[in-house]
């Protein structure tokens, strides 16, 4: 899931998309994308997903307008408003070393390094919130309780893809 679409943008059916992350790197012309309602909405004819390619890609703004194929009206776009975007795994552009997608990262055990005494498991991280002026680690400790550590340097110390640990480094009391 990339982002949501958003309100049309003149009469030949082109929207905005509200991305999760800055990254539109896997917006591209010719590129496939899909479009789901949220769960339990359905349009008259019970259309929960649409899979389109992109026709045409712009930006207005810094944020990305896409017209896709078969979306010829404003009328079509904007019965697409809310609705998911995703990409097929697939279609994911290759990150740059260093940089990693939420999604291959969800489950990933957190340690603080800077705990007394050593490494010491945070939990498990459940999810990246990525609509903030920085990201943030979601992450579930064993009692259940959810912690919110920003992804900042500060913090976030590495990722560690072979062993599925991230390491973070958090003040004194920052759990308690």
């Amino acid at each position: 899931m990339i982002g949501k679409v958003g309100s049309p943008v003149g009469i030949r059916g082109e929207f905005r998309i509200t991305l999760y992350s800055q990254d539109s790197g896997n917006l591209k012309e010719g590129k496939t994308l899909l479009l789901e309602r949220a769960p339990k909405k359905t349009d008259a004819a019970g259309v929960t997903y649409i899979e389109a390619k992109i026709e045409r890609l712009r930006y207005q703004k810094d944020k990305p307008v896409v017209r896709l194929e078969g979306i010829d009206d404003r009328t079509a776009a904007e019965s697409l408003n809310g609705m998911q975007v995703s990409i097929r795994a697939c279609d994911l552009e290759e990150l740059p070393e260093g940089e990693h997608y939420v999604r291959d990262i969800i489950g990933f055990d957190v340690v603080d390094v800077a705990a007394e005494g050593g490494e010491a498991k945070v939990g498990t991280l459940k999810d990246v919130i990525q609509n903030t002026a920085q990201s943030i680690l979601e992450v579930e400790t064993s009692e259940g309780k959810t912690v919110l550590i920003p992804a900042v340097d500060e913090f976030l110390k590495e990722i560690d893809d072979e062993e599925g640990v991230i390491r973070v480094a958090l003040i004194p009391g920052f759990i308690d």
